[in-house]
């Protein structure tokens, strides 16, 4: 049960006075988690035809994550590789260009994850692992989490936990929920809703839950050996949990093709 950023939930929100990252002092955390993420993708690419391995590459028109755009409303390339143990084990990475909206270049998010999964008698399977979720320049907005989660026919849902999400000194939970019926041979509709709480501390110290909604809805086909996904994705108010801010759109359609392996 490979760990990646939900497409869509993974958006710009109207403008409002746009904060710099919070930067701290973590370069060694940092740069192991970036080179962490790198070998993992070096060693599972070059693992026997035997190792339980998989991935993707993708392009999407959009990169939503959680219903934010953290591509800044752009087109973006992303991978993954995934490794599978047979004892339940599983590690891999997530990679994708994003561009923040106050920031003027490209940058690198990489997210090395590694988790276990185990079966039910009743066939539902529950997962539980962490990931870490670096930059290659916005590192202020570094942060890790702990998620666990279920699968249960075309149902999947997972619940996830961070103290400092995006940099904030406030900690934040996420829950989302995801469906997926199959419509045609190959065609399948695909559904999501997630729910993020998160706590804001205002310049004089106070502190404020905020509550973000984000959904997507759409259908997804196999084409040839791609996936080519058309997803409406939705996003209530990312103003009120994320420390950046754009004036593309919050709402709108995003396109995904997908080429596994």
């Amino acid at each position: 049960m490979p760990v990646q950023p939900s497409q869509g939930s993974a958006a710009s929100v109207p403008v409002r006075a746009r904060s710099r990252p919070i930067q701290n002092h973590r370069p060694r955390l940092e740069t192991g988690a970036l080179r962490g993420s790198f070998a993992i993708f070096l060693v599972l690419l070059c693992a026997n035809a035997a190792a339980q391995w998989s991935g993707s590459v993708a392009v999407v028109s959009d990169y939503r994550y959680r219903g934010v755009s953290l591509s800044d409303n752009d087109p973006a390339v992303q991978a993954t590789v995934n490794y599978d143990d047979r004892s339940g084990l599983y590690a891999g990475a997530f990679l994708s260009n994003v561009r923040f909206a106050f920031a003027s270049g490209q940058e690198l998010q990489a997210l090395p994850f590694i988790g276990y999964v185990w079966q039910l008698p009743s066939g539902v399977s529950g997962d539980a692992g962490v990931n870490y979720s670096v930059f290659t320049r916005t590192h202020g907005y570094d942060y890790p989490e702990i998620y666990s989660g279920f699968a249960s026919g075309n149902w999947s849902g997972r619940l996830h936990y961070t103290p400092r999400y995006f940099g904030r000194f406030g900690d934040a939970v996420y829950g989302e929920l995801n469906y997926a019926q199959p419509v045609a041979d190959r065609m399948r509709i695909v559904a999501h809703g997630g729910i993020l709480r998160s706590k804001g501390y205002n310049v004089y110290g106070a502190s404020s839950d905020e509550t973000t909604f984000d959904a997507r809805a759409g259908l997804a086909f196999d084409v040839d050996v791609f996936n080519l996904e058309l997803s409406w994705v939705g996003l209530s108010n990312g103003q009120s949990a994320y420390p950046f801010a754009g004036s593309g759109r919050r709402n709108g359609i995003v396109v995904t093709l997908m080429r596994p392996f």
